[in-house]
């Protein structure tokens, strides 16, 4: 009696499932793919977003810091128990330049002593320069500055305007505090998805010297030329 043997020892795939299972794989793979990429352009979208605050941040701190003590040691009159100028030779919307003698030597060429703050709209980067030795840096490059500038307040609190050439030399001995607004814009890098990122910081200033002098001395003298 003969017995028949088709379909014995028959295992595996057929070719067709081999596709189908070959293809689901693949599928999954690229579900997988396009969720760590997201995860990963959206971590570095979240690092780029910290970044560009903290910025933003120290931008306005170092600003605050080196215009509070504008003034500073530029006494020239001591019957008035040192009449003295605002410390400011240059105040615009977009530029301020400052001066402090820092290290008392009677005389503005130290370091850090005279430094002009620009907001450069045309290359879009903020610029702080330290006069004395002619060096420029660049505190923040990107994308848009729109929305930032320097503001100017006097003692009752009034913004003092300027003209295309800033403030005028009256107008810089009444100011008493100064605002910075920044407001920083970026590109994302992300393929295929034009998103930009944005940082807003502000600092307001008080010209502590100012109040000093303008305590003791209601009229102020003239600036140091």
């Amino acid at each position: 009696m003969c017995r028949s043997l088709r379909g014995v020892g028959q295992a595996g795939f057929t070719l067709t499932e081999a596709l189908v299972a070959t293809a689901l794989g693949l599928v999954v793979l690229g579900v997988f793919m396009s969720f760590h990429i997201a995860q990963m352009y959206a971590m570095r979208n979240q690092t780029g977003q910290v970044d560009l605050q903290t910025s933003a941040r120290s931008i306005a701190d170092l600003f605050a810091r080196e215009v509070r003590r504008a003034g500073t040691g530029t006494n020239t009159n001591p019957t008035c128990h040192g009449t003295v100028s605002t410390g400011i030779l240059m105040a615009q919307s977009s530029r301020m330049r400052i001066r402090a003698d820092l290290n008392g030597d009677g005389s503005l060429t130290g370091p850090n002593e005279d430094v002009t703050y620009t907001l450069d709209f045309t290359n879009n980067q903020v610029t702080r320069t330290d006069n004395a030795s002619a060096q420029t840096n660049t505190l923040w490059s990107g994308l848009s500055l729109a929305g930032s500038q320097i503001l100017y307040f006097d003692s009752n609190g009034i913004q003092l305007t300027p003209s295309s050439t800033g403030l005028s030399a009256a107008q810089l001995l009444q100011v008493m505090r100064v605002r910075l607004q920044l407001t920083l814009t970026v590109n994302v890098i992300q393929p295929r998805n034009p998103l930009q990122q944005t940082a807003a910081e502000a600092a307001d200033v008080e010209l502590r010297n100012r109040h000093f002098v303008m305590n003791l001395c209601p009229t102020p003298g003239p600036g140091i030329n």
